[in-house]
């Protein structure tokens, strides 16, 4: 199965000045072998009832040597948390018991907190919901007959496709009823959820919708009140789109936490001083009431990747450094998991 992720090329992997040895192991997990690097402090949040320090993030299971074999990586791994697809491949769900076995960890004093991937703001081609003559002639515009929330094909992730998110029909495919998206996700037993696209309303300003953020948060609100009702506790996370707290601050009342990719660096790129130091100031609204940040970052320069954990440290943030296909367990010598 190819998710959303995987559709961006990695790059090769180097380093400057340092040596850099990679160790794909046949079990999914990536090891990083390099000098150990001086580990600052890392923060650490209750959630869930857990005390959480560090994170992994996995949505590709075929370098993992079957099922069987992905089921103990991730029972196994020592990460707190983890982010996970609700699918195994693209026709097969993870069953309740692999999801209770993943939580339970491989011994006592191990539990994690699983959060299951979901995409809001895009529809995409390869979940059970799509219908392929939505788009027959696959030259990305919903064909005649297509659902009014369909628009047209994310021009930088083939198979992914705008959606009105505002829209009922869309929102009966994510939650409310026993076959949409989020019920399958509370069914099998997660603690919560992480959503991604949430930065769609971004694309819909451009194009003259004014209340296109309100309409997300709006959104994300019905989800979490709904997901919250049938199961206390459940986890509401988004990914991106930060800016909604300051925009909106209802919005920080819905969501537990937030995620956020290349908030430090873009690959092996340092980001923009000013658009991280903006970045930071939205994350500083969650901090202060109690939100957890969690921090995804794609270098594979050791330098780098060091500078990811450490600026994360001090900005009170969770930080996992993996490749960008999220398609393995990267591991960090002197960040590893405890």
């Amino acid at each position: 199965m190819c998710l959303r992720k995987c559709r961006v090329n990695r790059r090769s992997v180097f380093v400057i000045g340092v040596i850099l040895i990679v160790i794909a192991t046949g079990s999914g997990i990536l090891l990083l072998v390099s000098p150990p690097a001086n580990t600052r402090t890392r923060p650490e949040f209750n959630i869930g009832g857990l005390l959480v320090n560090d994170f992994t993030y996995v949505l590709q299971y075929d370098s993992f040597g079957g099922r069987e074999a992905a089921v103990t990586a991730l029972i196994t791994t020592p990460y707190d948390l983890l982010i996970i697809d609700l699918f195994f491949d693209s026709s097969s769900m993870w069953t309740a018991g692999e999801i209770a076995t993943m939580k339970r960890g491989a011994d006592e004093g191990s539990r994690k907190i699983l959060l299951c991937y979901m995409s809001i703001g895009e529809a995409e081609d390869y979940r059970p919901y799509w219908n392929d003559e939505w788009d027959a002639d696959e030259d990305g515009v919903p064909d005649e007959g297509a659902p009014s929330w369909l628009d047209i094909e994310d021009p930088d992730w083939p198979g992914n496709y705008k959606v009105r998110y505002w829209d009922p029909g869309w929102q009966a495919i994510i939650y409310g009823n026993a076959s949409s998206y989020l019920d399958q996700i509370i069914s099998r037993g997660f603690d919560g959820v992480y959503l991604d696209i949430v930065d769609a309303y971004e694309y819909y300003e451009d194009r003259g919708v004014d209340d296109a953020d309100q309409r997300m948060v709006d959104f994300v609100a019905g989800l979490s009140s709904y997901a919250k009702s049938a199961r206390p506790g459940f986890l509401i996370v988004p990914q991106n789109g930060e800016n909604l707290a300051r925009r909106i601050p209802d919005y920080l009342n819905h969501v537990d936490g937030i995620g956020r990719e290349d908030i430090y660096t873009v690959d092996n790129e340092v980001q923009d001083s000013v658009e991280v130091n903006a970045t930071l100031s939205d994350f500083a609204l969650f901090l202060d009431v109690g939100k957890f940040v969690l921090d995804i970052e794609y270098p594979d320069d050791i330098s780098l990747l060091a500078d990811c954990y450490h600026h994360a440290a001090e900005w009170g943030f969770l930080c996992y450094v993996g490749p960008r296909a999220l398609d393995r367990i990267q591991v960090n010598p002197g960040f590893e998991p405890d």
